[in-house]
């Protein structure tokens, strides 16, 4: 019997990318947010002793391109399709693209593919062509997996044997025919058993030229899991105090029963109604918190215990409470916090409107799964 991986302990966010080296990697970043994607290849690259040159970017929504070029520089274009590709040259060595997910979420219509916003591949698809890019990372939700219904599927690109629906179907047909010649495959990572805080589900599509592999094979460290407590500012911060209200709603049904476990995350409370009619629940901070939502980033209470109150494990399902549970504090999570949840460095400067940062938060790619993909894909290329 092999011996078991050695867990990694390592914070859960990445470092600045090397502003100084002369090497630089050559990126084109769709949909680029507000640089999730940069961020990751950036720290990859950094390893290597290498730089990050932008040959595109392109971002179509105002505060995300502001917040962009404030911490990356570059010039930010607007509408990917309406950019004219023979403006630009050079070969990338990733083009990256968190192509939009309201087509294959939960909370869309999903529509897929035959969604306006779906068809949004093929244009990639173009770009990857025209950089006659070496390798290239797409992102979008774990729906996509599974989205259309009727007949599954068994998947073609996946890391693992499994069925699939409808549009993962034809997406990778159009893989297949379209991106020939690159060896793809597909991945569902979930940020939290990569060192992340948070329990998040991302499809990861994942292809590298057939000049440097002929097939794909994916490897990836083994991370020690990281509690909220582990990226967590001041546990009492005066502006991020819950109403009295949802105070009341969550101290009262502490009282009732013992905290929940799943995932690594650790419920206190029942869930409660908040501004706007979402539906909050509150977390331990000794546990890890669910997926950053556009709406959930900035409504999500943190608790965080007495003094004298016992601390559980973030991986331990069971754990007794002293009298003094329920004692301790709540708060929302802060912007900064919301932030190192998606793996930005502790630089990043985010929007100066604490509501758009939430909503950039919520939206972002996960730079340090970025950057253990990115680690994948520069031991093949480079």
């Amino acid at each position: 019997m092999s011996a078991a991986k050695k867990l990694i302990v390592e914070k859960p966010y990445v470092d600045d990318g090397d502003f100084s080296s002369r090497k630089k990697l050559k990126i084109v970043d769709l949909f680029a947010g507000i640089g999730g994607f940069h961020y990751g290849v950036a720290a990859s690259a950094k390893k290597i002793g290498h730089g990050v040159k932008t040959l595109l970017v392109s971002e179509i929504e105002p505060s995300c391109q502001a917040t962009y070029q404030n911490n990356h520089g570059g010039e930010v274009l607007g509408d990917i399709n309406k950019i004219r590709l023979n403006d630009f040259s050079g070969t990338a060595d990733i083009v990256t693209a968190g192509f939009p997910c309201q087509p294959f979420s939960n909370s869309g219509l999903k529509l897929g593919l035959s969604d306006e916003r779906g068809q949004f591949y093929y244009r990639i698809e173009k770009v990857i062509k025209h950089f006659d890019a070496k390798s290239f990372i797409l992102e979008n939700v774990s729906g996509i997996r599974t989205n259309g219904g009727g007949k599954k599927y068994d998947a073609q690109l996946a890391d693992a044997p499994q069925r699939i629906g409808h549009t993962m179907h034809i997406l990778e047909e159009n893989i297949r025919k379209g991106l020939g010649d690159y060896a793809v495959k597909w991945i569902e990572i979930d940020s939290s058993a990569l060192g992340s805080p948070q329990v998040r589900k991302r499809v990861y599509i994942i292809g590298v030229h057939k000049d440097f592999v002929k097939d794909l094979n994916l490897e990836f460290n083994s991370y020690e899991k990281n509690p909220f407590i582990s990226i967590a500012e001041d546990p009492e911060i005066p502006g991020l105090k819950l109403s009295e209200n949802q105070e009341k709603n969550l101290y009262s049904s502490m009282m009732k029963r013992e905290p929940s476990y799943h995932d690594g995350m650790r419920r206190v409370g029942q869930a409660y109604t908040c501004k706007g009619g979402n539906v909050g629940q509150g977390y331990h901070a000794y546990g890890m918190v669910p997926t950053l939502t556009k709406v959930w980033a900035r409504f999500m209470p943190i608790y965080f215990p007495h003094p004298n109150e016992s601390r559980p494990q973030v991986d331990e399902p069971y754990f007794n409470t002293n009298k003094y549970y329920g004692k301790g504090n709540f708060r929302r999570a802060s912007v900064r916090e919301a932030m190192l949840l998606q793996g930005f460095p502790e630089s990043f400067i985010p929007h100066e409107s604490d509501r758009i940062a939430y909503e950039h938060a919520g939206n972002a790619v996960n730079a340090k799964i970025v950057r253990e993909i990115a680690d994948n894909i520069l031991a093949a290329i480079k």
